[in-house]
């Protein structure tokens, strides 16, 4: 299960290390022969040579890495040079972001070896994260399917309730992707691409302090409840295509969920078609992810960009689109 959160942590460039030190520019940080350190190691401008070992993840801010031991986890460099030397041994991946990789001859890296000077090869590289060609048994097997299994489950289960708890603002959140299916896309995907720029550096900024590894585990959290919300209004949307009766329902005389209502939204809760396409919707994303952690989790935000978008759009599901027949 670790593996796989490790290659969603260097796809996006986020880095939760258990131990970080902020400091000025010192001299370099230095792990000798012989000497085991438990745990991640992380500083900012400060270089890094591991000589010994290293158990966890090695991280720097700015600063050199070089790698002559062992390092038990990934070595991760934002705007520095990582060296892995011939007697340099690495078990999890390597990512030079911004600056330099170099290999010598005898360097042994388990995963992936990643860095943004690398054209091609580092897009190949970064795919093959996506799609890894190398299995590591049966335990990497059993792992990828605990992570869609429960990817899956907790999909569905966030989306029912949204849709439970906020059945008025859901409803009109569908409307409004199907009232205007190109603009929600187009809006959604928009939205999709700025978190992607403007998340990795801000929580690649708080990795770099103890202070702001909880901030980067609610930053996340945060970041992913509009997704859930969008995937929850794109199932009503899609369900709301046929007829079917409600399971559950619950009283309201609210005059706007009678608007909504008269204006093509169906039920007050829960139907059968949503339950159907949202539970379609989450086995897509478990099977995907079962096979390839990443593509699962691309594939889910993917899918609920158009119902972000409409959500967006709807102001939160508070703006009932008007009704453009005449």
């Amino acid at each position: 299960m670790k593996w796989h959160v490790l290659r969603l942590i260097l796809c996006i460039g986020l880095l939760l290390p258990g131990a970080a030190a902020a400091q000025p520019r010192e001299d370099t940080l230095v792990v000798p022969t012989g000497q085991t350190y438990q745990g991640n190691l992380a500083t900012i401008t400060r270089d890094i040579r591991v000589e010994g070992v290293v158990t966890g993840d090695v991280t720097s801010w700015s600063g050199n890495i070089e790698v002559a031991g062992r390092v038990g986890g990934d070595v991760v460099n934002y705007g520095g040079k990582v060296m892995i030397r011939g007697s340099g041994q690495v078990g999890g991946h390597v990512l030079a972001s911004g600056g330099a990789l170099q290999l010598d001859a005898g360097a042994v890296v388990t995963g992936q070896a990643i860095h943004s000077e690398g054209g091609g090869g580092a897009l190949a590289n970064l795919l093959d994260l996506f799609s890894p060609s190398v299995d590591n048994g049966a335990n990497a097997a059993v792992g990828r399917a605990l992570f869609g299994a429960v990817l899956g489950v907790f999909l569905l289960a966030f989306c029912l309730l949204c849709i439970t708890f906020w059945p008025r603002r859901t409803a009109a959140a569908s409307l409004m992707f199907r009232r205007a299916p190109g603009r929600v896309a187009a809006l959604g995907l928009l939205t999709t691409l700025l978190l992607a720029l403007a998340l990795p550096p801000l929580t690649a900024l708080l990795a770099a302090t103890l202070i702001g590894l909880p901030l980067i585990v609610l930053l996340l959290a945060l970041a992913h409840i509009p997704y859930i919300y969008g995937l929850a209004a794109l199932a009503r949307a899609v369900g709301a295509l046929a007829p079917h009766p409600p399971i559950s329902s619950k009283r309201d005389d609210d005059r706007s969920l009678s608007n909504a209502r008269e204006m093509g939204l169906v039920g007050e809760g829960l139907d059968r078609m949503t339950v159907a396409v949202a539970a379609a919707l989450a086995l897509l994303v478990a099977i995907v992810a079962a096979l390839a952690p990443l593509w699962g989790l691309a594939l889910l935000y993917l899918l609920a960009s158009p119902g972000l978008g409409a959500v967006l759009l709807s102001r939160g599901g508070l703006l009932v689109p008007m009704s453009t027949s005449g």
